[in-house]
């Protein structure tokens, strides 16, 4: 999904050709909610939270695999983000991107900087924060 906080429109992406209309017409409702929420105190007022609008972007008929709809997704996205056109994403380009994935995976997890740095890793502390409902 591509949500745009600009124009209140969500872009579905969908690999497999489904539309999960029951979880999508969820995020229709509450990123506004959550956009009224996280606004400063005197704008709140002035904010008129209405539903997102929903469009399913036509996908292409590729020869996709179980395990293949993860570079897809990565490539669509790339190609929404830079306005790239769609066309560009095939089965012969999304196959090397799975290989480059692959191989910059394999290649972190033998860094030994990165090693040493994941090692010493530690989450950050949160504060608690003010709990706010949406109705």
């Amino acid at each position: 999904m591509c949500i745009n906080l600009v124009n209140p429109t969500i872009d579905v992406f969908d690999c497999g050709g489904r539309k999960n209309t029951r979880y999508v017409e969820a995020f229709t409702v509450l990123i506004p909610r959550i956009v009224k929420a996280v606004q400063s105190p005197g704008k709140k007022k002035d904010y008129n939270a209405k539903q997102y609008t929903v469009s399913y972007v036509l996908m292409r008929d590729l020869n996709m695999r179980g395990n293949d709809c993860g570079a897809y997704a990565l490539k669509f996205i790339e190609c929404h983000l830079l306005g790239l056109d769609f066309s560009l994403i095939n089965d012969e380009n999304t196959q090397e991107t799975r290989h480059k994935i692959a191989y910059d995976l394999w290649e972190a997890a033998n860094d030994e900087v990165l090693q040493y740095r994941m090692s010493k890793f530690k989450p950050p502390q949160r504060a608690p924060g003010k709990i706010v409902e949406l109705n």
